[in-house]
Protein backbone atom coordinates (compact mmCIF):
# COMPACT_ATOMS: atom_id res chain seq x y z
CA UNK A 1 0.00 0.00 0.00
CA UNK A 2 1.26 3.46 -0.40
CA UNK A 3 2.96 5.09 2.12
CA UNK A 4 2.67 9.07 3.27
CA UNK A 5 5.74 10.04 5.00
CA UNK A 6 6.21 13.50 7.00
CA UNK A 7 7.46 16.71 5.41
CA UNK A 8 11.44 16.44 4.97
CA UNK A 9 13.74 19.61 5.11
CA UNK A 10 13.75 20.82 2.00
CA UNK A 11 17.05 23.10 0.62
CA UNK A 12 17.22 25.64 -1.75
CA UNK A 13 19.63 27.31 -3.77
CA UNK A 14 19.85 30.09 -6.61
CA UNK A 15 21.14 28.20 -9.56
CA UNK A 16 17.87 26.43 -10.19
CA UNK A 17 16.32 30.08 -10.49
CA UNK A 18 19.57 31.80 -12.39
CA UNK A 19 18.89 28.73 -15.36
CA UNK A 20 15.26 29.26 -15.05
CA UNK A 21 15.65 32.73 -15.90
CA UNK A 22 18.48 32.58 -18.15
CA UNK A 23 16.57 30.05 -20.46
CA UNK A 24 13.68 31.95 -20.46
CA UNK A 25 15.16 34.77 -21.82
CA UNK A 26 17.12 32.83 -24.25
CA UNK A 27 15.43 29.95 -25.05
CA UNK A 28 18.08 27.47 -24.36
CA UNK A 29 18.20 25.81 -27.41
CA UNK A 30 19.85 22.45 -26.85
CA UNK A 31 22.63 21.03 -29.66
CA UNK A 32 20.33 18.12 -31.74
CA UNK A 33 23.09 16.16 -31.40
CA UNK A 34 22.97 12.00 -32.36
CA UNK A 35 24.52 9.61 -30.13
CA UNK A 36 27.11 7.35 -32.17
CA UNK A 37 27.37 10.34 -35.13
CA UNK A 38 30.22 9.57 -37.27
CA UNK A 39 33.27 11.25 -36.31
CA UNK A 40 31.91 13.52 -33.77
CA UNK A 41 32.74 13.13 -30.04
CA UNK A 42 29.76 13.89 -27.44
CA UNK A 43 29.92 14.55 -23.54
CA UNK A 44 26.98 13.71 -21.27
CA UNK A 45 25.66 18.02 -22.09
CA UNK A 46 25.42 17.22 -25.84
CA UNK A 47 21.92 15.94 -24.80
CA UNK A 48 20.83 18.14 -22.44
CA UNK A 49 21.88 20.44 -19.21
CA UNK A 50 24.35 19.24 -17.16
CA UNK A 51 24.17 20.27 -13.64
CA UNK A 52 27.33 19.37 -11.31
CA UNK A 53 27.58 19.52 -7.24
CA UNK A 54 29.24 22.84 -6.54
CA UNK A 55 32.05 20.84 -4.37
CA UNK A 56 32.51 18.19 -6.83
CA UNK A 57 36.00 17.15 -6.42
CA UNK A 58 38.15 17.04 -10.03
CA UNK A 59 38.53 13.36 -11.30
CA UNK A 60 36.54 12.19 -8.74
CA UNK A 61 33.59 9.78 -9.78
CA UNK A 62 30.12 11.16 -8.53
CA UNK A 63 27.10 9.36 -9.08
CA UNK A 64 24.70 11.02 -11.41
CA UNK A 65 20.69 10.98 -12.06
CA UNK A 66 19.23 11.19 -15.72
CA UNK A 67 16.27 13.13 -15.93
CA UNK A 68 13.71 12.47 -18.42
CA UNK A 69 10.58 14.43 -19.70
CA UNK A 70 7.75 14.14 -22.16
CA UNK A 71 8.11 14.48 -25.71
CA UNK A 72 7.90 18.73 -25.47
CA UNK A 73 11.42 18.43 -23.73
CA UNK A 74 12.99 20.04 -20.88
CA UNK A 75 11.18 22.10 -18.61
CA UNK A 76 11.70 23.65 -15.60
CA UNK A 77 9.69 21.66 -13.36
CA UNK A 78 13.43 19.22 -12.76
CA UNK A 79 15.12 22.43 -11.42
CA UNK A 80 13.98 22.23 -7.81
CA UNK A 81 15.01 18.42 -7.85
CA UNK A 82 18.21 18.99 -8.97
CA UNK A 83 18.94 21.18 -6.56
CA UNK A 84 18.07 19.20 -3.82
CA UNK A 85 20.42 16.74 -5.56
CA UNK A 86 23.09 18.80 -6.52
CA UNK A 87 23.11 19.41 -3.04
CA UNK A 88 23.56 16.10 -1.60
CA UNK A 89 26.53 15.65 -4.06
CA UNK A 90 24.65 13.59 -7.23
CA UNK A 91 25.49 14.88 -10.44
CA UNK A 92 22.23 15.72 -12.48
CA UNK A 93 21.67 15.74 -16.11
CA UNK A 94 18.70 16.83 -17.56
CA UNK A 95 18.42 14.83 -20.93
CA UNK A 96 16.35 15.43 -23.88
CA UNK A 97 14.71 11.91 -24.91
CA UNK A 98 13.73 14.04 -28.62
CA UNK A 99 15.61 16.85 -30.83
CA UNK A 100 14.27 19.69 -29.32
CA UNK A 101 14.66 23.63 -27.80
CA UNK A 102 14.72 23.25 -24.31
CA UNK A 103 11.16 25.66 -24.41
CA UNK A 104 9.51 22.47 -26.92
CA UNK A 105 9.09 24.90 -29.32
CA UNK A 106 11.72 23.48 -31.75
CA UNK A 107 12.04 20.56 -33.83
CA UNK A 108 11.07 17.44 -32.30
CA UNK A 109 9.22 14.12 -33.39
CA UNK A 110 6.06 13.33 -30.84
CA UNK A 111 6.11 9.98 -31.08
CA UNK A 112 4.50 7.66 -28.48
CA UNK A 113 7.31 4.54 -29.46
CA UNK A 114 9.71 4.29 -26.88
CA UNK A 115 12.59 2.21 -29.00
CA UNK A 116 14.04 5.33 -30.36
CA UNK A 117 14.18 7.21 -26.98
CA UNK A 118 15.27 4.03 -25.35
CA UNK A 119 18.35 3.89 -27.92
CA UNK A 120 19.22 7.69 -27.19
CA UNK A 121 19.61 6.83 -23.55
CA UNK A 122 21.45 3.92 -23.73
CA UNK A 123 23.63 5.58 -26.10
CA UNK A 124 23.92 8.55 -23.31
CA UNK A 125 24.48 5.90 -20.44
CA UNK A 126 27.73 4.90 -22.62
CA UNK A 127 28.69 8.21 -22.78
CA UNK A 128 29.01 8.66 -19.02
CA UNK A 129 31.29 5.25 -18.32
CA UNK A 130 33.11 7.08 -20.70
CA UNK A 131 33.81 10.15 -18.86
CA UNK A 132 35.90 9.90 -16.12
CA UNK A 133 33.88 12.33 -14.38
CA UNK A 134 31.49 9.50 -13.62
CA UNK A 135 32.97 6.69 -14.65
CA UNK A 136 31.74 3.44 -12.82
CA UNK A 137 29.65 6.01 -10.77
CA UNK A 138 26.36 4.65 -9.84
CA UNK A 139 23.27 5.98 -12.17
CA UNK A 140 19.56 7.00 -11.25
CA UNK A 141 16.83 8.01 -13.71
CA UNK A 142 13.92 10.12 -12.55
CA UNK A 143 11.11 10.34 -15.06
CA UNK A 144 8.40 12.90 -15.13
CA UNK A 145 5.04 11.67 -17.03
CA UNK A 146 5.40 9.44 -19.77
CA UNK A 147 9.43 9.05 -19.70
CA UNK A 148 8.52 6.45 -16.98
CA UNK A 149 8.23 3.73 -19.81
CA UNK A 150 11.49 4.53 -20.67
CA UNK A 151 13.23 4.42 -17.87
CA UNK A 152 11.48 1.71 -16.71
CA UNK A 153 12.37 -0.79 -20.20
CA UNK A 154 15.98 0.80 -19.90
CA UNK A 155 16.08 -0.49 -15.93
CA UNK A 156 14.88 -3.58 -17.03
CA UNK A 157 17.07 -4.38 -19.94
CA UNK A 158 19.67 -7.69 -19.11
CA UNK A 159 23.04 -5.29 -20.51
CA UNK A 160 21.87 -1.25 -19.28
CA UNK A 161 19.80 -2.66 -15.72
CA UNK A 162 22.88 -3.86 -14.27
CA UNK A 163 24.49 -0.11 -14.50
CA UNK A 164 20.83 1.47 -13.55
CA UNK A 165 20.67 1.69 -9.68
CA UNK A 166 17.62 3.45 -8.77
CA UNK A 167 14.54 4.96 -10.51
CA UNK A 168 12.02 7.42 -10.12
CA UNK A 169 8.71 6.96 -11.49
CA UNK A 170 6.47 10.90 -11.06
CA UNK A 171 2.76 10.42 -12.36
CA UNK A 172 4.09 7.69 -15.11
CA UNK A 173 0.58 6.74 -16.06
CA UNK A 174 0.34 3.76 -14.02
CA UNK A 175 -1.80 1.47 -16.18
CA UNK A 176 -0.24 2.20 -19.44
CA UNK A 177 3.08 1.67 -17.92
CA UNK A 178 1.53 -1.48 -15.89
CA UNK A 179 0.91 -3.01 -19.91
CA UNK A 180 4.33 -2.14 -20.49
CA UNK A 181 6.28 -4.34 -18.30
CA UNK A 182 3.82 -6.93 -18.69
CA UNK A 183 4.39 -7.30 -22.38
CA UNK A 184 8.30 -6.94 -21.77
CA UNK A 185 8.08 -10.04 -19.43
CA UNK A 186 10.64 -8.55 -17.09
CA UNK A 187 10.83 -5.59 -14.60
CA UNK A 188 13.48 -3.50 -13.30
CA UNK A 189 16.26 -4.89 -10.55
CA UNK A 190 17.55 -1.72 -8.87
CA UNK A 191 14.85 0.08 -6.70
CA UNK A 192 12.04 2.37 -7.77
CA UNK A 193 10.39 5.00 -6.30
CA UNK A 194 6.80 5.25 -7.53
CA UNK A 195 4.61 8.83 -7.15
CA UNK A 196 1.37 9.85 -7.58
CA UNK A 197 -1.60 11.98 -7.02
CA UNK A 198 -4.70 10.26 -5.61
CA UNK A 199 -6.64 13.05 -7.97
CA UNK A 200 -4.40 12.61 -11.31
CA UNK A 201 -6.95 10.30 -14.25
CA UNK A 202 -4.22 9.45 -15.76
CA UNK A 203 -2.86 7.57 -12.11
CA UNK A 204 -5.42 6.68 -10.09
CA UNK A 205 -4.67 4.80 -6.97
CA UNK A 206 -5.80 1.39 -7.77
CA UNK A 207 -3.90 1.40 -11.06
CA UNK A 208 -0.92 2.62 -9.63
CA UNK A 209 -1.11 -0.06 -6.53
CA UNK A 210 -1.40 -2.85 -9.66
CA UNK A 211 1.64 -1.13 -10.87
CA UNK A 212 3.87 -1.27 -7.70
CA UNK A 213 3.26 -5.28 -7.32
CA UNK A 214 3.64 -5.52 -11.06
CA UNK A 215 6.72 -3.78 -10.52
CA UNK A 216 7.75 -5.98 -6.77
CA UNK A 217 8.18 -8.81 -8.66
CA UNK A 218 11.88 -8.27 -9.26
CA UNK A 219 12.79 -4.65 -6.85
CA UNK A 220 12.12 -3.03 -4.20
CA UNK A 221 9.22 -0.50 -4.26
CA UNK A 222 8.83 2.58 -2.79
CA UNK A 223 4.98 4.14 -3.58
CA UNK A 224 4.33 7.35 -2.16
CA UNK A 225 0.62 8.58 -3.15
CA UNK A 226 -0.40 12.18 -2.57
CA UNK A 227 -3.91 12.81 -1.35
CA UNK A 228 -5.53 15.75 -3.01
CA UNK A 229 -2.33 15.91 -5.90
CA UNK A 230 -3.40 15.91 -9.19
CA UNK A 231 -0.65 15.45 -12.27
CA UNK A 232 2.32 17.13 -12.47
CA UNK A 233 2.24 18.75 -9.23
CA UNK A 234 5.28 19.96 -9.53
CA UNK A 235 4.43 21.90 -12.89
CA UNK A 236 4.60 26.14 -12.15
CA UNK A 237 3.31 27.94 -14.36
CA UNK A 238 5.00 31.04 -16.26
CA UNK A 239 2.34 33.90 -15.35
CA UNK A 240 -0.69 33.85 -12.88
CA UNK A 241 -3.41 33.01 -15.67
CA UNK A 242 -1.30 30.34 -17.51
CA UNK A 243 -3.06 26.79 -17.47
CA UNK A 244 -0.62 24.32 -18.40
CA UNK A 245 -1.66 21.11 -20.48
CA UNK A 246 0.72 17.86 -20.61
CA UNK A 247 0.25 14.70 -22.62
CA UNK A 248 -1.65 11.96 -21.07
CA UNK A 249 0.83 9.21 -20.64
CA UNK A 250 -0.62 6.45 -22.89
CA UNK A 251 -3.24 8.66 -24.86
CA UNK A 252 -1.40 10.16 -28.02
CA UNK A 253 -3.06 13.56 -28.76
CA UNK A 254 -4.67 13.69 -25.57
CA UNK A 255 -3.73 16.36 -22.76
CA UNK A 256 -4.09 16.86 -18.80
CA UNK A 257 -4.93 19.57 -17.69
CA UNK A 258 -2.09 20.55 -14.69
CA UNK A 259 -2.54 22.20 -11.32
CA UNK A 260 0.43 23.46 -9.39
CA UNK A 261 0.80 22.43 -5.70
CA UNK A 262 3.77 24.26 -4.46
CA UNK A 263 3.92 22.23 -1.35
CA UNK A 264 3.91 18.71 -2.62
CA UNK A 265 6.63 20.32 -5.39
CA UNK A 266 8.82 21.10 -2.31
CA UNK A 267 8.33 18.06 -0.62
CA UNK A 268 8.73 15.66 -3.80
CA UNK A 269 11.50 17.04 -4.41
CA UNK A 270 13.26 16.43 -1.66
CA UNK A 271 11.44 12.48 -0.99
CA UNK A 272 13.43 12.27 -4.92
CA UNK A 273 16.87 13.93 -3.39
CA UNK A 274 16.19 11.47 -0.28
CA UNK A 275 15.61 8.30 -2.16
CA UNK A 276 18.54 8.85 -4.31
CA UNK A 277 21.31 9.81 -1.70
CA UNK A 278 20.06 6.50 -0.22
CA UNK A 279 20.21 4.28 -3.34
CA UNK A 280 23.15 5.93 -4.89
CA UNK A 281 25.17 6.00 -1.92
CA UNK A 282 27.92 8.71 -3.31
CA UNK A 283 31.54 7.39 -2.10
CA UNK A 284 33.27 10.75 -1.81
CA UNK A 285 36.73 11.07 -0.68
Amino acid sequence: MPRHLPRPHVTTGKRGVAMAVLCGMLACTLLAATPGSAGVPHEPGDFGLLWLPDDAAPLVPTAVVITLYEAAGIDARGWPYAEQMTAAGITVLHMELEDTSFDGLGPAVVSDQSLPALARLTAVIDILAEDARFANAPIGILAFGSAGQVATLAAANLVYGNRIAAVALLYPGCVTLHAAVTTQGSGPRSPVLLMHGDADPANLPAECVGLAAELARTAQVHHVQYPGAGYSWDLAPFGPHEVSRLPWPGRPGERLRVTYWPQAAAHSAAEVAGFFATTLAPRRQ
